[in-house]
């Protein structure tokens, strides 16, 4: 999923468990897949709590009668009840691509932080969670190491597109289908791994991209899903390539509205929409170097207009910086910003922990090749926040060269269930919108729909009530009076000194 560009969100990456890359992949028995395989965990639980874990088989593709088959690593947090509901909750993660697990040397830290989330959760039933098919410890390893050695570099367009080049061909060469990865291959692979632990129904918590797969999931297998919490929606109906250029508006808007909506904001920081779009002109006619950093690690970063606008909506799909987020737009106008140019994101390109085979294959078929370029280019010129501002259109370059076809029609029709479902948005979210969460509930009779005023993308983890209003309603999905969230009303409160 998109912030700025289709290809901007930071994806992790683990390595392939039993698979090494150039490896070809064994076809076991058909009667082996969906078999849960035991496994020992590569964490150590905390005291009292406990876990189970190994791999489960999947097809590669269930459209073909001949087809390799693929371990997927999964681990069960079990729950603290003495008799747990048979329903447990699946975590579906964002991305694509990316991996609840964390890499070898933050494993144990980051599933120190998966304890303590699910606690809330594992009240009544079990977590699982799951590294998707080409990402991190499941199979295959779809990194793309072509990519990785010029991180950090300087790279011309011969170079990124040869790398690009050498990773598919390589891929392919070891066995990797690059058209198995989709969103619908995905959606069954999670009710395969709801089979093999036993689950003839589930609960699912789903974030960004993870929306997706979880709605296809309602689409596809409805009546084995007992209740749904969506965080972040992306509904398939929506192509996140034709609406950058509104998302990035609709995201400066509510920040400037509610600023100026502020009085104390309003007087601290008088006309900040035109000085910081002014800043945005300037910039784009003479870029400037700025020094982010200190005298012991300086940081040169490049800051012209786009590269300013994208480090504001890198702040806005954080909790934290929001509140602060006007004064840093201020310190830039008045020629201090480097701590706003802090934000400036990452290059797309060369992530060392990226998935970027799985990646690119899903948003080249299902984002960018599926686009319409009208509707997008119609967008650009409805929406641009700055005449003449351009950005760096690192999709079009990738699927430019990445061998996958596009989506069938049907994929992108809207998902009617009936089936529970909570749908959680922040109001400052650049990725995916509130009105993409309002969009989805249209056919979603039985659901809900929170909004936190003062959150950005993906509030389970920044808001301190929404994980508990998440296993509120897991608990009693139909109750006729849904749990609230006092905080979630509250607009953020604007740092004005």
């Amino acid at each position: 999923m998109p912030a700025v560009s289709v290809l901007a969100l930071r994806l992790l990456r683990l390595p392939a468990l039993g698979l090494l890359l150039g490896a070809s992949f064994a076809a076991p028995p058909a009667a082996a897949q969906g078999r849960f395989t035991a496994a020992p965990c590569w964490f150590t639980p905390p005291p009292g709590e406990s876990a189970r874990c190994g791999t489960v088989a999947v097809p590669e593709r269930r459209d073909r009668a001949a087809h390799r088959t693929l371990h997927l690593t999964i681990a069960v947090l079990r729950s603290t009840a003495q008799r747990p509901a048979h329903d447990p909750v699946l975590y579906i993660d964002g991305g694509p691509g990316a991996s609840p697990f964390g890499l070898d040397e933050v494993s144990e830290e980051r599933m120190e932080g998966w304890w303590e989330l699910t606690a809330v959760l594992r009240r009544t039933r079990d977590v699982v969670l799951f590294d998707p098919r080409g990402v991190g410890r499941s199979e295959p390893d779809t990194d793309c190491a072509e990519l990785d050695v010029l991180a950090g570099t300087p790279r011309t367009a011969a170079e990124e597109r040869a790398a690009l080049e050498a990773c598919s061909t390589r891929l392919r060469a070891a066995g990797v289908d690059l058209g198995s990865f989709t969103t619908s291959a995905a959606a069954d692979d999670v009710m395969d791994i709801a089979a093999a632990v036993g689950a003839a129904r589930v609960n699912l918590i789903a974030v960004s991209y993870g929306t997706r797969v979880a709605l296809e999931i309602l689409r596809r297998h409805g009546p084995r899903v007992r209740a749904a919490v969506l965080d972040g929606v992306y509904p398939p109906d929506i192509n996140a390539e034709e609406e950058e250029a509104w998302l990035t508006h609709r995201a400066l808007k509510r920040l400037f509205d509610d600023c100026t909506a502020s009085r104390a904001c309003r007087a601290a920081f008088p006309d900040l929409e035109r000085r910081f779009l002014q800043l945005a002109s300037d910039l784009n006619a003479l870029p400037a170097t700025v020094n982010a950093g200190d005298a012991s690690d300086p940081l040169g970063i490049r800051l012209d207009g786009s590269a300013l606008i994208a480090a504001a909506l890198e702040a806005m799909a954080g909790d934290e910086a929001i509140p602060r987020l006007p004064a840093l737009i201020d310190r830039a106008v008045r020629g201090r910003p480097a701590p706003l140019a802090l934000y400036v994101p990452a290059p797309r390109l060369g992530d060392p922990d990226t998935a970027e085979g799985m990646a690119f294959s899903i948003e080249c078929r299902e984002t960018v090749n599926a686009a319409d370029p009208v509707r997008t280019a119609n967008n650009r010129r409805r929406w641009s926040v700055l005449p003449g501002l351009g950005g760096d259109d690192t999709g079009r370059r990738v699927c430019a060269v990445w061998p996958v076809g596009g989506q069938e029609p049907g994929e992108r029709l809207p998902v009617a269930s009936t089936t529970p479902v909570l749908l959680l948005s922040g109001a400052y979210d650049p990725v995916t919108p509130p009105e993409w969460g309002q969009r989805a509930a249209i056919t979603l009779p039985q659901s809900r729909h929170v909004v936190f005023r003062a959150a950005g993308h993906g509030v389970l983890l920044g808001e301190p009530c929404a994980l508990d209003l998440a296993a509120a309603f897991l608990d009693r999905p139909e109750a006729a009076k849904p749990p609230t969230c006092g905080s979630a009303d509250r607009p953020p409160a604007f740092e004005v000194r």
